[in-house]
């Protein structure tokens, strides 16, 4: 008897056996008939081939050719656990090697192939591997079927059973497969048979469904909903596809047959009308008077003579002939269901649905009408759109939950006045959600045509889309680049996009700036390629992820729907990664990503936490590695230069602008406060000096700092100013040190110079001569001071964001009255001057 222990794939040793039985290996999935090993703890199983190739696999690979940027980890799972192998695309099971940073799996088999590189097959290149899809939330994954169970998977669509090499989609978490054919088929809008008004497939409220009862999740699973908001009409994926097709002389309806019913609520839920006995997982059901039948109540005859054929029929449950997965009716030649009953002939091979059985002649039945085909039934439709207005109120379920009033000016009610479809400034004549404050829209966005077709994708019409299917994360324009949390036109088999500003305009904008900058960047902050995006979006604040402030302008943004919106600006990227600071000389500080060890944990300078909500998980920061010190990026930004002064026995740190509009940031969600050590008065929202050691703040005239000095480094007096821009380049310097300096913090200036000698504050006063002046006192009206100032969302006329001089719209507005000019309006005159200039 041999015995065999694997590296790798089995914690425990493996025992040689013949004839497994209907066992299933842990490798392939397939029956171990023959030589195996099996596992006496485990109850496991493994083919004698498929063991001795995996014998000598490691718990880890590094650089696999495959998946070379990250190691893949040996992860042990039992058969219960499919997944979709990314080397071969073929639907496996059980164990695999996995990134967990990427959600990257391969099975066994391809891993063990890191010398012979998987051929590609022609269905791969044709095919995108991954897709969203209206029918479901999340994204979609292409795949390649192959039979590793005793059950096999269903299409959602058609209900047939995936064979052999069938080339599907899918999402493995929820259960959900179609044909790569049955992607095209399936609508968005229907007319269905159950419900007298258009039917539009989109994520919802929470409902039950109108045929079946079940409750449906439309925030995760999409349903046909009726786009009359009084109407309230929901209908599930599955539901959708049943129709009404007997006539029953116990009833003046049309009846469905429903089958498979296992849910608990649904049983205890349907009783037969006929005898109130529970109507078990099959039955006949009128959806309009929401009537159940028992089969057997119905007095459906056990047998029935047709014209169409000479032997007697038996009625049985349902009938599968062949495991072909197409099954007809002999009497209408339509498709038929192989689960539900039917009509059969025991002597020969025929077969008809029950109601084309005991419609014997159709011609006197004018009073209702069956579907011919499902895709007859369900094909989209060109309709009018379902908007309701009564130039008052406007109802649109495509768009918003609620109805929305109209304003004539809505700048005029409203402090923030920021469209939520495309997220320009809002003025003059627009819609406002009495129920949600915060949602208004231009009358234009209001109205937008729920599908159209645009020349920057003219390969296939664009559907509206107010909330994108798996749209936890930041959405990005196509066309322009901007991310944002806008409308979108969709196109869902392209995966392209167009934000509504985009998608007002004809001619493309050009892209010279993209020429300056990479479109993909890879960086230590992160373990995923970060793209280039822009960010104009001055209704959402988008918060950067290394300095936490917000991004106006260009970005670097991590797409994967994983990552959180990893979003950081274009110039924290270029933070260095390992610093030495005059306080902490002993060791180096390293900026880095971590999700966990910044939880709960604050920073050193300015005693703040690092995580303020749930969301806010993937925290950057400078730490020592032997030390327990972490810093906040933009609070390290500050701590190079110390100042001495004989006021204070320790060292003082300048916290400027930038660390005031972080603070403002914790201000909203947190009582934060910082009160000067002398004068006890609120330093928010203003510079000050901070002792490390000692944890207390100094406003800058308690300090004091001069006014005016005369420095050794100058030969002319020089001035404090609170921030001094020589010019437009946005890299400023210190005349002193010649290091950086921030062009919105305070500096000592030269007047007679007329700007041409600025110096930090530190770097002066370290040869400071002469005191000519101090700052006057801290006046009675500063105690109250807060962050409002410079909290983006405290004031929208004060500028939104902390980067707005590197917004590349921002002043295209800002010197002009725009009260009575649409933001849509001004971007047709945009267009036409482009296409002049072209």
């Amino acid at each position: 008897m041999d015995i065999i222990k694997l590296a790798c794939t089995h914690q425990h040793s493996l025992t040689y056996c013949y004839g497994g039985g209907r066992r299933c290996c842990e490798v392939c999935g397939e029956e171990t008939s023959g030589a195996s090993y099996t596992c006496r703890s485990c109850n496991g199983w493994l083919h004698d081939s498929c063991a001795k190739e995996l014998q000598h696999l490691p718990q880890e690979i590094l650089f696999h050719p495959l998946h070379s940027q990250h190691q893949l980890k040996y992860l042990r799972f039992d058969l219960n656990w499919d997944f979709i192998c990314d080397g071969c695309l073929c639907i496996s099971a059980g164990s695999r090697y996995n990134c967990s940073l990427c959600n990257f799996n391969l099975d066994l088999t391809c891993a063990s192939l890191a010398d012979d590189p998987i051929p590609v097959q022609e269905w791969r290149t044709s095919l995108k591997k991954t897709i969203q899809h209206y029918s479901h939330y999340d994204k979609l994954t292409l795949f390649k079927y192959r039979k590793i169970k005793e059950d096999d998977y269903t299409c959602s669509w058609c209900e047939k059973r995936l064979s052999d090499s069938d080339v599907c989609y899918g999402c493995i978490d929820d259960g959900i497969f179609l044909h790569e054919g049955c992607i095209k088929k399936i609508p968005r809008k229907i007319k269905h048979p159950f419900h007298d008004h258009p039917l539009l497939l989109q994520y919802a409220s929470i409902d039950e469904c109108q045929a079946c009862g079940e409750l449906t999740f439309s925030s995760f699973s999409p349903c046909y909903v009726c786009q009359s908001q009084s109407c309230k009409f929901r209908l599930d994926f599955r539901c959708s596809k049943l129709f009404p097709t007997l006539k029953h002389e116990c009833h003046p309806h049309l009846l469905t047959y429903f089958a498979n019913i296992t849910s608990d609520y649904q049983i205890w839920r349907f009783r037969c009308h006929v005898c109130c006995g529970l109507c078990g997982d099959n039955f006949y059901r009128c959806v309009e008077c929401k009537y159940n039948f028992h089969l057997q109540c119905l007095s459906l005859s056990s047998s029935a003579i047709h014209k169409n054929h000479r032997h007697p029929l038996v009625l049985v449950d349902s009938f599968k002939e062949d495991d072909s997965e197409e099954y007809y009716c002999d009497i209408c030649e339509n498709e038929r269901n192989r689960t539900h009953p039917v009509y059969y002939c025991e002597k020969c091979t025929f077969i008809a649905h029950v109601e084309c059985v005991l419609h014997k002649d159709t011609s006197e039945e004018v009073a209702w009408s069956v579907p011919q085909s499902m895709d007859e039934a369900l094909s989209e439709m060109e309709m009018e759109q379902a908007i309701t207005d009564d130039g008052q109120y406007l109802e649109r379920p495509l768009v918003h939950d609620h109805y929305m009033k109209f304003y004539r000016a809505v700048e005029k009610v409203r402090k923030e006045p920021y469209c939520s479809g495309c997220l320009l400034i809002l003025r003059g004549p627009g819609y406002i959600c009495p129920n949600c404050p915060a949602f208004l829209l231009h009358e234009k966005c209001a109205k937008l045509p729920e599908k159209r077709q645009h020349p920057f994708h003219s390969t296939h019409p664009l559907n509206l889309y107010a909330i994108l299917p798996g749209g936890e994360n930041y959405i990005i324009c196509d066309e322009c680049r901007d991310i944002s949390l806008g409308f979108i036109y969709f196109c869902e088999e392209c995966n392209f996009k167009l934000d509504i500003k985009c998608a007002h305009i004809n001619v493309s904008r050009p892209k010279d700036h993209e020429k300056e900058r990479a479109t993909l960047l890879d960086h230590f902050t992160h373990h995923h390629q970060l793209i280039l995006v822009n960010s104009s979006d001055r209704k959402n604040y988008i918060e950067c992820k290394i300095c936490e402030l917000s991004i106006l302008g260009p970005a670097y943004f991590c797409p994967r729907p994983n990552c959180y919106r990893f979003i950081v600006h274009e110039s924290c990227l270029g933070l260095p990664q390992k610093i030495k600071l005059p306080f902490h000389l002993d060791h180096m500080l390293v900026l880095s990503s971590s999700p966990y060890s910044y939880i709960k944990s604050q920073c050193y300078a300015c005693s703040l936490s690092f995580s303020r909500s749930t969301n806010h998980w993937d925290n950057v920061g400078y730490s020592c590695e032997q030390c327990d010190i972490k810093l906040h990026s933009v609070c390290a930004g500050y701590l190079r230069l110390p100042l001495k002064r004989d006021t204070h026995e320790h060292n003082l740190y300048y916290f400027g602008t930038f660390c005031q509009r972080l603070f403002a940031r914790y201000k909203r969600e947190s009582d934060t406060n910082f009160y000067c050590n002398k004068c006890r008065k609120n330093c928010n929202g203003k510079p000050f000096y901070r002792c490390l050691q000692c944890a207390i703040v100094f406003h800058l005239e308690c300090v004091p700092i001069p006014r005016m000095v005369k420095s050794g480094c100058h030969l002319h007096p020089l001035v404090l100013k609170d921030s001094f821009v020589e010019d437009d380049s946005g890299e400023y310097y210190c005349d002193v040190c010649e290091e950086e300096r921030r062009g919105n913090d305070h500096v000592y200036y030269c007047e007679e110079c007329n700007g041409l000698f600025v110096a930090h504050i530190e770097c002066a006063l370290a040869k400071v001569q002469m005191v000519i002046s101090y700052l006057d006192p801290i006046a009675s009206s500063t105690s109250g001071s807060d962050y409002s100032d410079l909290d983006p969302t405290a004031n929208s006329t004060s500028g939104i964001s902390d980067y707005s001089d590197f917004d590349p719209i921002a002043n295209s507005t800002s010197g002009s009255d725009c009260s009575d000019l649409d933001p849509l309006d001004e971007l047709e005159e945009v267009q036409g001057r482009s296409a002049e200039s072209h």
